[in-house]
């Protein structure tokens, strides 16, 4: 879920994209069925249908591999630019910075201890008082649940966890930044004050992108090259097929016209 969020700055209608691939993913289910049956039985209008989705299908995967090449394209350019490399990077930059830190914040307030939320959340915290919450059980939303109304200090790190929550399906990328982008507590800081406030022009940490925008950059190029690639082969096989339903089409018209062929030679 987080990556698409990411991707819209670079391609708007990525979300109908995805709709579209799932739609067509279930409706190739149901081409094969139906190819299957129209050439067994030489269904002449089963194969007629088919031939058509699949004419729907190859129209559909040539504008996918041409929009994925280009994005491709742009990926590569923007990472032999310095930032930003276009206004739309911009926006790419502004969407990964949340994701970002929409995975880290639901990761820290579920699965980190209540010590590392609090140097996220509230960098500012002494270790005096830092030490009061060092061995507490239960988590961060034990801690907001018991003294959120002990400590004033709490309600940044309760407030950026409510938020957080709302994202916890952000697990790909949470998984992807711990291999190639790991967590560092410049981005912490940078997040925990995003999650707070909502500001994505402070001065305080490092913003995400910033950090990750080299891997960021050539995990898009990796994935939309195979994108492409798959899609052509998709094209390509989709033109195979066609050519063997309309070989099949013809095979069944042939006997009724030999028959007529006769008849006629008769009289």
């Amino acid at each position: 879920m987080g990556w698409v969020e990411v991707i819209k700055g670079y391609w708007s209608p990525i979300d109908a994209i995805i709709t579209v691939l799932i739609v067509i993913a279930s409706v190739v289910i149901a081409l094969a069925l139906l190819g299957s049956l129209a050439s067994v039985c030489r269904w002449r209008l089963g194969l007629c249908i088919y031939s058509n989705v699949i004419i729907v299908i190859f129209i559909l995967f040539v504008f996918v591999s041409g929009a994925a090449l280009s994005l491709r394209h742009q990926a590569a350019t923007w990472e032999g630019s310095t930032f930003p490399a276009s206004s739309n990077e911009k926006i790419v930059k502004e969407n990964f910075d949340q994701a970002f830190c929409y995975a880290q914040g639901a990761f820290v307030c579920n699965q980190a201890s209540v010590s590392d939320a609090l140097a996220m959340f509230v960098p500012t915290l002494d270790l005096s008082t830092l030490s009061h919450f060092k061995n507490m059980s239960g988590g961060v939303y034990a801690l907001c649940d018991d003294h959120s109304g002990d400590f004033d200090m709490l309600s940044s790190l309760c407030k950026g966890c409510d938020q957080a929550w709302q994202f916890k399906t952000f697990s790909s990328l949470l998984d992807w930044a711990d291999e190639k982008c790991p967590r560092s507590l410049e981005t912490w800081i940078w997040c925990g004050i995003f999650l707070n406030t909502g500001e994505t022009s402070t001065s305080h940490g490092t913003a995400p992108y910033t950090e990750c925008r080299a891997e960021f950059l050539d995990l898009v190029k990796k994935h939309s090259f195979w994108l492409g690639v798959c899609s052509i082969i998709v094209c390509t096989d989709a033109i195979m097929v066609l050519t063997f339903a309309c070989i099949l089409r013809r095979r069944d018209r042939q006997p009724t016209s030999l028959v007529m062929l006769s008849v006629y030679g008769r009289i």
